[in-house]
């Protein structure tokens, strides 16, 4: 019974990300009349923010990191013969070097940051995999880490018009990871954890981080019961 309710929830959580709250998104890019000719999407998962950016902008090129191998393996083959979309095997963050990634049952939430264990939200996930939290992680993935200020210099890129960054707690990191190179980045797309999920997570020290490196905020979308993608521009 137990699985039945979980894939029931992991159904009704896909088609409300994909049909309603990932095309909220995509109508105010839309809307917004933005341009988009190079997009980076920082913890792409299986490419869906991806599928609907190349959607609405043919020509764009993408640029997507992925660390899980698994996942990566799956979307260089989907991509395989797309020559606007380069997919790496890297996590990114604001060091380079080697780190453990802690798997997840829910492999969307995957990460580098620590789950703070008193969380009721992820209490209540670990019920409907019928486990514990603790349980919920099962096992860890060394996993090479970069920074987009080397990666940015290495490609000698000079203007990022969007930047999608979902990394599970990770998000400040991947942020200070930029250096300088922030100012080349027109547009962020950025996912706030609105309850206590990971270890020293700070959402309001993103938001600062952001308006003082010439940000403001947009938009927020919240997605029901769980996170909001807040997006800021360059003023």
């Amino acid at each position: 019974m137990m699985k039945f309710i979980k894939n029931i929830a992991l159904l009704a959580f896909n088609l409300i990300d994909c049909y309603y709250h990932q095309k909220k998104i995509a109508s105010f890019l839309i809307k917004k009349k933005l341009t988009v000719n190079i997009f980076f999407d920082i913890g792409s998962h299986m490419g869906t923010y991806t599928d609907f950016i190349n959607r609405i902008y043919p020509d764009c090129k993408s640029f997507l990191f992925e660390p899980q191998s698994k996942i990566f393996k799956k979307i260089s083959e989907k991509y395989f013969t797309n020559n606007n979309i380069q997919v790496f095997n890297l996590a990114v963050s604001d060091t380079e070097k080697k780190k453990n990634l802690y798997l997840n049952m829910h492999d969307l939430t995957s990460t580098l940051s620590n789950f703070n264990e008193q969380s009721s939200y992820l209490s209540l996930k670990a019920k409907l995999y019928g486990t514990d939290i603790k349980s919920m992680s099962h096992g860890t993935e060394l996993v090479q880490t970069i920074t987009l200020k080397k990666f940015i210099i290495d490609n000698k890129l000079n203007k990022i018009d969007l930047i999608k960054i979902d990394t599970e707690g990770h998000e400040f990191n991947v942020l200070k990871g930029l250096g300088e190179k922030i100012d080349i980045i027109n547009n962020v797309l950025i996912e706030f954890h609105h309850r206590k999920l990971f270890l020293g997570y700070e959402p309001n020290e993103i938001h600062e981080f952001l308006i003082n490196n010439g940000f403001r905020l947009i938009k927020t979308f919240k997605f029901p019961f769980c996170w909001t993608d807040r997006f800021y521009s360059r003023i």
